[in-house]
């Protein structure tokens, strides 16, 4: 993404130049990262569900196939020898790559409204897709594509996503109505937070044992640890310094996020003697939010240390930028387990969070720096603090945070909770088998 700032005007900003590669379409994409995973070494061999004969070497789901959390589930079972055939109720072009195909149910040509399309390509593939005691099928949200895997008459799995059942009174009781059978059919269901389960126990009537809260995990061989001495050239690169502090915001620039009170804390930090550099990674941000703030930053003494990439970045790039910083910071006014925590937690940074119920799977890990208000004054004080640890202990947290990172959330533990999701197995259950591999 091209910067939507003048970055003659604005001295304090530092862009890292964009991608000069002709981009491949989002299938080319996408088929090219599933093939490219497929190549490398396979992980928890030892769960002989994915291989050939095995309960899970065909997996069928009903979702939209060009979906941003469908292409995660289908990057993490790339790593095993899973084939997977996805139906989609969307009007979506099929493709196919070596272990994912994706084809819609319906003509692309039939032009109905989404919810006509939901209900009659259920009824379509309960038509044409014999039942089987042995397949399973994966409708990935509850509220379309459950409603298909319900009319399916299969044997059907869902996984929830936040607004479809936090928000279902206010939808009218039809819609809580067809909610409650879905999910009640549903043979295990798969929630991103603690709210989510609790809604779904209180609502919705579904008994806890079918309910499973698990994430995903990081990409850990792309989000790693450097040594010091590579950490060290990273900065030299970025013609940043080898003997201060830096900070790392990998979260948008918008409001939300607090972007703008980040960068006056820091500023303060700065202005009160403080030293160090604060990197603003903004990815999908607001042009006219992260305008201002560069004026702000333009316009302090202490501006050039702050750096703010204003484009998307590739993994390899942010992982790049998070690798060189010290301190990851991610305070948004509400949250779900983000996986950008996870990703700079990976790479061995010190997250400052907001204090949320949704990074409660974080509270075991010590070095964690909690925040409860949300003042620039807030942010100058945790600057401080945090930097009085910065360099001596700051390895042992570095050491610390990439372990508790990789234990529990790896691609590899994602593989292993998934297969829990999928059998029906208790996830302590399968957190012994990672446990004995």
């Amino acid at each position: 993404m091209e910067s939507n700032v003048n970055t003659a005007a604005t001295p304090a900003l530092a862009l890292t130049k964009p991608n000069q590669s002709i981009p491949l379409s989002h299938v080319d994409h996408l088929r090219t990262q599933f093939e490219s995973i497929r190549r490398q070494p396979e992980l928890a061999k030892d769960l002989d569900c994915f291989a050939p004969g095995g309960s899970l070497h065909s997996i069928h789901y009903i979702a939209n196939a060009h979906g941003v959390h469908v292409s995660r589930w289908l990057k993490v079972l790339a790593h095993t020898q899973a084939n997977i055939a996805i139906s989609t109720a969307n009007p979506l072009p099929a493709y196919a790559s070596d272990y994912v195909s994706a084809e819609p149910v319906l003509p692309r040509w039939l032009k109905i409204p989404m919810v006509l399309r939901y209900a009659l390509s259920g009824l379509v593939l309960r038509m044409t897709r014999a039942r089987s005691s042995r397949g399973l099928v994966h409708a990935h949200c509850a509220s379309g594509n459950g409603l298909v895997a319900w009319l399916s008459g299969q044997r059907y799995v869902i996984g929830t996503y936040g607004s479809e059942i936090y928000a279902a009174k206010q939808r009218g009781w039809i819609y809580c109505w067809l909610m409650k059978q879905i999910l009640q059919g549903a043979e295990t269901i798969s929630v991103g937070s603690t709210e989510s389960t609790k809604i779904l126990v209180e609502q919705f009537q579904i008994p806890p044992e079918r309910i499973y809260f698990f994430h995903l995990g990081y990409d850990d061989t792309t989000f790693r640890p450097l040594e010091r001495s590579q950490r060290m050239q990273l900065r030299r690169e970025r013609q940043l310094p080898e003997n201060e502090p830096i900070w790392v915001v990998n979260r948008r620039s918008t409001p939300h996020y607090r972007t703008q009170e980040v960068a006056q804390g820091f500023l303060e930090y700065c202005q009160q003697g403080g030293a160090g550099r604060l990197v603003l990674i903004s990815g999908d941000h607001m042009p006219e939010y992260t305008q201002s703030i560069c004026e702000l930053i333009a316009s302090h003494a202490a501006g050039h240390r702050v750096v703010v990439v204003d484009r998307m970045l590739s993994a390899k790039e942010l992982a790049s930028w998070l690798q060189l910083g010290d301190f990851s910071i991610s305070v948004p006014k509400t949250d779900n387990f983000s996986i950008s925590t996870l990703e700079s937690m990976g790479c061995g940074t010190t997250p400052i969070l907001a204090n949320l119920e949704g990074y409660e799977l974080l509270r075991p890990c010590q070095p964690v720096r909690w925040m409860t208000d949300f003042a620039p004054s807030d942010f100058a004080t945790v600057f401080a603090e945090t930097a009085a640890v910065w360099p001596l202990q700051l390895e042992s947290q570095r050491r610390e945070c990439h372990q508790f990172a990789q234990n529990g959330f790896s691609t590899e533990w994602a593989i292993r909770a998934i297969a829990a999701f999928y059998l029906g197995t208790p996830l302590r259950q399968m957190e012994s088998l990672q446990r004995a591999a």
